[in-house]
């Protein structure tokens, strides 16, 4: 998203009102050469003026101006001060006044600059924008939203303000009114790169990435040299499923910004999507930059480990990411485990117990702020995220190991609530999971074709309240979706893979649900998104888990084809002594 920052200066104040007759030519002279951009002549004349009135209001609002377009933002600041004084009613100096202060950091000082001028002139479209600008810097989208609007309502046609509100809706989550907001300013201003590209890259958030690429290479084709646009080019092309396309525009964005770390990180996952690990790993590496990353590194004083011998070495990997890809990369713990002398491992709660028991031989600790006195009294030779060990212990497809089953569930616990769902009837136990966004989710009304399966057990896996669908369901389709009250799946993972482990398949969409179930090794059935997901580097099945059938949105019959595979699969292993997921 290209942000259109605080106006440039508004231009020079043009009044003689308080200038002696004889210097009114003088004062004329000096507005025609600033209006005409020979702003050293104008300075000039400007100040010969202000010898004979010292505290010409408009004449040192005018300075300032110049003071901001040469870059001179504490002469210019000063400037539109004594404007003020002079003229405490002067709201294009209160407004430009704003501008110099929010240059030099001081938001709340820019802010008040900002309503002074729109205290005196409410209608003064630019204060507005301006406005919010400074509110958004402050990370108060909400009243910046407001303060643009203000701004549009005034003009409905200041591109800015249109661009700006844009941008603060988008950040809201109103994505539909961000794109009407986008294509006014789009349409008011076709020529200008920017503005285009902001559409794009909007539309690219509601899944339509072909009028996306459209927007975005119309806007190339002006600005063929705008990192951002490159970036937003291949982020379409890439939501499209073509990923050479989409690694040519992401490594053209880092040729020209070449710490754009966006690019770097989405570049990553096209490479490891083609199967490229090594280079795939490498880029992935720029994560904690990226923006919609939002996480910091550790900051452990050990140096990072870079793949060596960790023979007689010990070793800290701290867990992160969601709890998705924490489980997913916690199958390498084991191999990490044999090759060093020690491995400590620092997660978040929820996930200790189980890898306490899932990881014999290593120590679990739980995540804090400082470090737990384990982490803090000991030294270490390397530390290590998580999300790197696979750079490290898998760095090419063609000798990619699967994992094997690698989580052990509460055998107890797991013992109980298979007892439970025994009861319920003697077909087999298949666990579900379904609710996400469009088209990762899969309504519960699609799934008939799984529900058919005769004397099947259906245990409901899915987190959250979805009582009225899953009510829907069973009358519609004249099937039981049992919830298990007592296990809590957001907030209990040792609990929740107790449940998991209690089932002779699962079938879900691709959330934390399936790395459970892989890690255990259950038969899994996982739906995944129709663009392939870097994770599966591109192949038609799982190189992490042999346990796991990945099946695919199909763009000519949606979920349907996949649905009726899985439940194929799981009605002829009604037959035989196990379910097999790679069938």
């Amino acid at each position: 998203m290209i942000n259109k920052k605080t106006q440039a200066p508004l231009p020079p104040f043009s009044t003689q009102e308080d200038a002696d007759p004889q210097d009114t030519n003088l004062l004329e002279q000096a507005q025609q050469h600033h209006q005409n951009g020979e702003l050293q002549i104008a300075e000039s004349l400007y100040r010969s003026f202000l010898e004979t009135v010292p505290s010409h209001p408009g004449t040192l609002h005018n300075l300032g101006v110049i003071g901001l377009q040469t870059g001179h933002v504490g002469a210019a600041l000063k400037l539109f001060q004594c404007a003020v004084t002079a003229d405490p009613e002067f709201a294009d100096a209160y407004c430009n006044l704003g501008i110099a202060l929010k240059a030099q950091g001081q938001l709340a000082e820019a802010e008040a600059a900002y309503r002074r001028a729109i205290e005196i002139h409410p209608d003064m479209a630019e204060a507005h924008s301006n406005l919010g600008v400074t509110l958004k810097d402050q990370s108060r989208l909400d009243a910046a939203a407001v303060a643009f609007e203000k701004a549009v309502a005034i003009n409905p046609e200041y591109t800015d303000a249109l661009s700006n509100l844009g941008i603060a809706l988008k950040e809201l989550g109103r994505i539909e009114e961000a794109i009407g907001m986008f294509r006014r300013a789009a349409a008011l201003h076709p020529d200008q790169p920017e503005l285009i590209a902001n559409l794009g890259a909007a539309l690219l958030e509601v899944d339509d990435a072909n009028e996306a690429e459209r927007i975005l290479m119309r806007a190339l084709t002006v600005c063929p040299d705008s990192a951002e646009i490159n970036y937003n080019c291949a982020k379409a092309m890439f939501s499209k499923g073509d990923f050479p396309g989409a690694e040519h525009h992401f490594q053209r964005a880092i040729a020209i910004d070449p710490k754009f770390s966006d690019a770097h990180h989405n570049l990553g996952h096209v490479l490891l999507i083609q199967g490229r690990l090594t280079e795939g790993w490498r880029e992935y590496g720029w994560r904690w930059l990226a923006k919609r990353f939002n996480r910091a590194p550790r900051a452990f004083p050990y140096p990072l480990w870079d793949g060596s011998q960790l023979s007689g070495k010990t070793i800290l990997v701290w867990s992160e990411q969601g709890v998705g890809d924490k489980l997913l990369f916690s199958g390498l713990i084991p191999e990490l485990a044999q090759q060093a002398e020690r491995c400590v491992i620092e997660t978040e709660p929820r996930l200790a117990t189980l890898f306490r028991r899932s990881f014999p031989g290593v120590d679990v600790v739980v995540r804090k702020d400082p470090p737990d006195g384990l982490i803090s009294s000991s030294h270490f030779d390397f530390a290590c995220p998580m999300g790197d060990l696979p750079r490290w212990l898998r760095p090419q497809l063609e000798n990619f190991k699967p994992l094997g089953p690698y989580l052990q569930a509460d055998p107890e616990l797991s013992a109980v609530c298979r007892s439970g769902y025994k009861s319920l009837g003697d077909g087999p136990i298949i666990g579900i999971s379904w609710a996400s966004r469009p088209p990762k989710g899969i309504p519960l009304q699609d799934w008939g074709d799984i529900f058919a399966i005769p004397g099947a057990v259906f245990v409901n896996l899915q987190y959250g309240e979805h009582a009225e669908e899953i009510a829907i369901a069973e009358a519609d389709f004249g099937v039981t979706i049992h919830t298990d009250c007592a296990i809590d799946s957001l907030s209990d993972i040792d609990g929740f893979a107790a449940q998991v482990a209690a089932m002779d398949a699962v079938v879900t969409i691709q959330n934390a649900t399936l790395y459970v179930a892989s890690g255990l090794g259950i038969p899994t059935f996982a739906f995944v998104s129709p663009v392939p997901d870097w994770r599966w580097f591109g192949q038609d099945h799982s190189p992490w888990h042999e346990t796991v059938h990945l099946n695919r949105y199909c763009e000519s019959g949606g979920w349907n084809p996949a649905l009726k595979k899985v439940a194929q699969i799981l009605n002829n292993s009604r037959t035989k002594p196990g379910i097999e997921a790679t069938e």
